[in-house]
């Protein structure tokens, strides 16, 4: 077991390493894209296995019961990297029976096309090439807007802009599906991504996201700003945050 912060000297709090300068490896213009197409997959895995298609279901599903009807309901689902999550969302969805209805995003072509083809067989999804900073869609054109794993990538005050468009965008609400920064967590993807792959993007981006992420306390404090409240944030496992916003 991993020891915590208190119990190894380190300070209780880690200040948020967010430059403009910095990039993860995976935004860098031309990236390799043999090894960007082999840190999705392992993202996949992390998110299967440590939490991250888990939480954004269970934020999901209570909120799409705020629609009935015959019409399928509406996602909007920003920098779907490689569209795991819309794939988890539609799967439940099938087994519920409700029909749903996702377009999912991203500006890198790249992802768009390892999205595409793990999204095989999946016709509710449609993937569109947008930068979720300057999004063409009128205001409440979804039921419910998602993001997973991209707050992160932001500045404070590009993640105001994203969560103020997410609200301006949803009908019913949204979801917000990220890391949460601590000693603990950056540790943990540093022992967890030397243990289980050789691939340098993932090694570097998965502490480097840990470090990035926001707090509870600053989301909720984005959310003011954003105008977006009353917001609910919470932690899932895994070094996981939560944010849902219900209208």
């Amino acid at each position: 077991m991993l020891a915590t912060s208190h119990s190894a000297g380190l300070p209780e709090s880690m200040t948020r390493q967010f430059s403009p300068d910095l990039f993860e490896m995976m935004d860098r213009p031309g990236a390799d894209r043999r090894v960007l197409m082999d840190d999705l997959k392992n993202l996949r895995t992390i998110n299967r296995w440590c939490g991250g298609l888990a939480a954004l279901r269970n934020a999901v599903i209570p909120l799409s019961e705020a629609k009935n009807g015959r019409t399928p309901l509406t996602f909007l689902d920003l920098a779907t990297g490689s569209g795991d999550q819309p794939v988890s969302l539609v799967r439940s969805f099938r087994r519920s029976g409700k029909k749903v209805h996702i377009t999912a995003v991203d500006r890198n072509p790249v992802m768009l096309d390892a999205a595409r083809e793990y999204a095989t067989g999946y016709d509710e999804i449609e993937f569109a090439q947008e930068d979720i900073l300057h999004l063409p869609y009128e205001d409440a054109r979804f039921d419910i807007v998602t993001c997973s794993l991209a707050i992160h990538h932001l500045s404070r005050e590009d993640a105001v802009r994203i969560m103020r468009e997410m609200d301006r965008l949803s009908c019913i609400g949204f979801v917000i599906n990220d890391l949460s920064r601590s000693h603990v967590g950056a540790a943990s993807a540093w022992i967890y991504s030397r243990a289980t792959t050789h691939n340098p993007m993932t090694r570097f981006d998965s502490v480097l996201s840990i470090r990035r992420a926001f707090k509870r306390k600053e989301l909720l404090e984005i959310a003011k700003e954003a105008g977006t409240t009353p917001i609910r944030v919470y932690r899932a496992p895994f070094f996981r945050l939560v944010a849902v916003r219900q209208k």
